[in-house]
Order: structure tokens, then sequence, then C-alpha cells
């Protein structure tokens, strides 16, 4: 599956492998560096013009990155939450 946030970067999801990559404009952290990211488990990504979140639905988590400071999304309890909208 390959996802965009509409602004300047894409991320293609291998879903099977955990695995993931990105790419498109790195200069001011759109989110086409994420290879700091542990994809295992992804099971879906969604995204808004710099950020993007990637939902660990089974283990009930999700993991973020793009822009200033975007791995903030963390900790929470994301008990009952099947599905993300952005």
């Amino acid at each position: 599956d390959i996802f965009s946030n509409g602004k300047s970067a894409f991320v293609a999801l291998k879903k099977d492998l955990g695995q993931a990559v990105c790419w498109g404009i790195t200069d001011y952290d759109y989110g086409a560096d994420c290879s700091s990211i542990d994809f295992s488990g992804v099971t879906d990504i969604f995204s808004n013009d710099v950020h993007f979140v990637a939902l660990k639905k089974d283990l009930r988590q999700v993991v973020c990155w793009g822009g200033a400071g975007g791995q903030e999304c963390g900790p929470m309890d994301l008990s009952g939450v099947t599905d993300i909208f952005s």
C-alpha cells in the first residue's frame, strides 16, 4: 500500500514484512524519513499535511513521524480504538 501526506512525502507499506519505505522532501521534516520507525504490526497509515500516524490495530498502538516533534503522539490509551480518521 502507498500513502501520501498530500504535501511532499510518501510511504510504501509492506504489511506482510512489517517494513516500509519513505521518500519525498526531507528539508522540512514532512515525513519522508521513517528510518527510525518500527512498522511491524502496522495495519494502516493515516496523514495530514506534514505528519503520519501508523496504526497497529491488533496491538492498539500508534507510531507517529513527520513535522516538528511528530513523534509526540504517544503514549496514549487506545483501548477499543478500531480506526483513525484524518
